[in-house]
């Protein structure tokens, strides 16, 4: 699972993180209605899902999400903006699931992005 930390626009960070660990794959952005970059990331091979409709269970329907589309996508981004303590919530989600999942995380730090591999369960 990746994390990408940081107050600033990510959209141009999360391409290259696209092109760096998903290319020649099916890849999924998901958010809420109006949030997602969709023009920064328009004829990119990248399919977006408005999915997420309430700002305080957003996780359940990450995993809903996931539960539903693993099979269609390589990769799974979540364009939130999270807390830090939802992403660690969404680690344990994401190891149930054989899709490669990222999520964005609001912080206060420069944009980071950083990989924690993630052991898969039953």
């Amino acid at each position: 699972m990746y994390i990408i930390y940081g107050n600033q626009r990510k959209i141009s960070h999360v391409w290259n993180h696209i092109k760096k660990q998903h290319t020649g794959e099916k890849i999924a952005v998901v958010g809420f209605p109006k949030k997602l970059p969709e023009n920064y990331l328009r004829n990119k091979q990248v399919t977006f899902y408005e999915s997420l409709t309430i700002k305080n269970k957003w996780l359940k329907q990450a995993e809903a999400f996931l539960a539903k589309f693993e099979d269609q996508y390589d990769g799974v981004i979540f364009y939130v903006d999270c807390s830090k303590k939802e992403a660690e919530q969404l680690k344990k989600i994401a190891a149930k699931y054989r899709s490669l999942v990222t999520v964005t995380v609001a912080s206060d730090t420069a944009i980071t992005i950083e990989d924690y591999p993630l052991k898969q369960v039953a």
